[in-house]
């Protein structure tokens, strides 16, 4: 295995282990993303997961065949990694169902499952074989009327625009070997133009969302209004609907179901907030410095925020981050190829 100019790619597995230490191995491995759990018998008597990954321009495309598990995404998961990413996946076989599942509860066939990773999620699998395709928020999010909208969201393949994200995901597995970082570039921009129609398109509305698609132009000048001005420690709801030209009541009554004005405020500080504390040119700056440029009146206010939504410290969150993934548990003389990732956190 060799990494070129055009292609890196790596292949993970657990099968040639003793049964014994194969699904702690995995689950420390994947736990760079999901939090993840089976069932006792699988766990110790018929477990097997191979993950074999390309990193492609911005994007890493992953196919896993594994058991059936339960995943989950929490807040200090979000918090321990840093990722502000979308994810798709599509299902060669076997499937996945969700209680929080958007335009249905279960994955069918040829669908897809779209999942914001900035935001919590639970899931279960079957026993399955899946192509997942992960990249940065700022390839998509303002693509999207609604980006906050689309989390654990399932495209139906009945729609053939659906179908050809599936397609197109395939192909690029198939011939990640072979594209030059230009050909990626391209590639990347068409398949999220073509979800970006999808995702866009969607009409399931739940109960949290119907209003808000009566009220998708206002709500594109609210998001793009706090996204430029998040940062301003004056920022309030008083001084935002003024700007903005509506009602107090008609911003909070918009904001509702985004967890209120106060709450959206908070997570564009603390996200902007991670992606400083997770950087080394930043390594040596104050908590204090960090939560002033964020929008925060003190780093009492931010540290309070920052563990209420994340559940640790901003300092633990850099300790995490300047340290490393904790290693992966010595079960072989062989090396165990984990690039992936080390990939996951710096498409």
């Amino acid at each position: 295995m060799t990494d070129t100019p055009q292609n890196t790619h790596t292949f993970f597995t657990v099968n040639d282990l003793p049964m014994s230490v194969r699904y702690d191995i995995w689950k420390s491995s994947i736990d760079c993303i999901f939090d993840v759990e089976t069932v006792p018998d699988i766990r110790k008597n018929d477990f097997h997961a191979t993950l074999d990954a390309d990193l492609m321009g911005s994007m890493m495309l992953a196919r896993t065949i594994s058991k059936h598990q339960f995943w989950k995404r929490s807040p200090s998961a979000i918090a321990a990694d840093g990722m502000d990413h979308y994810m798709v996946q599509y299902f060669h076989g076997g499937g996945m169902s969700s209680e929080e599942g958007k335009d249905g509860g279960s994955l069918a066939q040829g669908g897809l499952l779209f999942q914001d990773l900035s935001q919590v999620a639970t899931a279960v699998t079957t026993d399955f074989d899946n192509l997942v395709m992960i990249f940065p928020r700022k390839l998509l999010e303002n693509r999207l009327t609604l980006p906050e909208d689309h989390n654990m969201r399932f495209l139906s393949p009945r729609d053939p625009m659906v179908r050809i994200l599936a397609s197109m995901m395939l192909s690029f597995k198939e011939n990640a070997h072979s594209f030059s970082p230009e050909q990626a570039s391209v590639l990347e921009n068409s398949f999220v133009e073509v979800l970006a129609t999808c995702l866009n398109a969607t009409h399931g509305g739940t109960s949290e969302t119907a209003h808000q698609r009566q009220n998708l132009e206002t709500m594109a000048l609210i998001r793009q209004y706090f996204r430029k001005n998040f940062k301003s420690p004056d920022l309030t709801p008083d001084r935002a609907a003024r700007e903005l030209g509506i009602s107090r009541s008609k911003l909070y009554q918009l904001m509702e179901d985004h967890g209120g004005v106060y709450r959206f405020i908070r997570d564009l500080r603390l996200r902007h907030a991670m992606s400083l504390l997770g950087s080394p040119a930043e390594r040596n700056r104050s908590l204090y410095d960090i939560a002033l440029e964020c929008g925060f009146a003190s780093d009492t206010s931010f540290i309070r925020a920052f563990r209420e939504k994340y559940d640790m410290t901003p300092g633990d969150f850099r300790r995490n981050a300047q340290a490393g993934r904790k290693s992966i548990p010595d079960a072989s003389d062989e090396e165990r190829d984990t690039r992936y990732e080390k990939w996951l956190h710096s498409l």
